[in-house]
């Protein structure tokens, strides 16, 4: 089987997908966007015209929770899914609020970034929606190693690249260290940060973000 993904290393959706691939060590081509194909092309792939995107063998499938999903039914070895039900339960619980939560008012964040552009009451409405996110997803971690059990899970690769930007970003507005607000969210963070599957995306995220900075 032949798979490629459409892919931008600075998306914490494609980040998600590449460390499941990681972690399965599944020969994936990685292609990146823009500039592998031209956009139009890439409208007739995906109408969304987002990335990350799948191509199976000429089968185009889009969203980052559905690539994980088809790559942990197509290659469920090494498992990312809990073998109990109340363990895959509390994992797609902790994906949905990484997403909801946490990554969507992170997005309205990136729009703002520019001090010299921004405007300071959406700036205070979406800082105070990811506190609030931050804080509904401490309550449901533990501060262990992994987010759900002691080996890796898809939770952790929704989780990941979600706090690596909430980290990264978050000083831009404001805050010195928001994840402190957050202790459980603070010691899983920090003990990821010694998995070599989630170290080797956070060390992708954060080159893609300094290039993207000058620096």
């Amino acid at each position: 089987m032949i798979l490629k993904l459409y892919n931008a290393q600075l998306s914490p959706y494609a980040a998600r997908c590449r460390m499941q691939i990681y972690a399965k060590n599944l020969d994936v081509e990685l292609l990146e966007m823009p500039g592998t194909i031209p956009p139009e092309e890439f409208a007739k792939l995906t109408p969304m015209h987002k990335v990350p995107a799948l191509d199976a063998d000429g089968k185009i499938i889009p969203e980052s929770q559905i690539i994980c999903e088809y790559l942990e039914g197509k290659f469920p070895e090494p498992p990312l899914l809990p073998a109990a039900l109340e363990a895959r339960v509390e994992m797609s619980l902790l994906c949905r609020l990484a997403d909801l939560y946490v990554m969507t008012p992170m997005g309205h964040l990136f729009g703002q970034i520019n001090p010299q552009a921004r405007d300071e009451c959406v700036c205070d409405q979406f800082c105070g929606d990811l506190e609030k996110g931050l804080g509904w997803l401490d309550a449901y971690l533990d501060g262990s190693a992994y987010a759900v059990g002691d080996t890796l899970t898809l939770a952790d690769c929704a989780l990941v690249p979600v706090l690596f930007f909430a980290e990264r970003i978050s000083p831009m507005f404001g805050y010195e260290d928001i994840l402190a607000r957050a202790p459980n969210i603070k010691a899983y963070y920090q003990a990821m940060q010694k998995d070599p599957i989630a170290a080797r995306v956070i060390g992708e995220l954060d080159s893609a973000l300094n290039q993207m900075q000058g620096r």
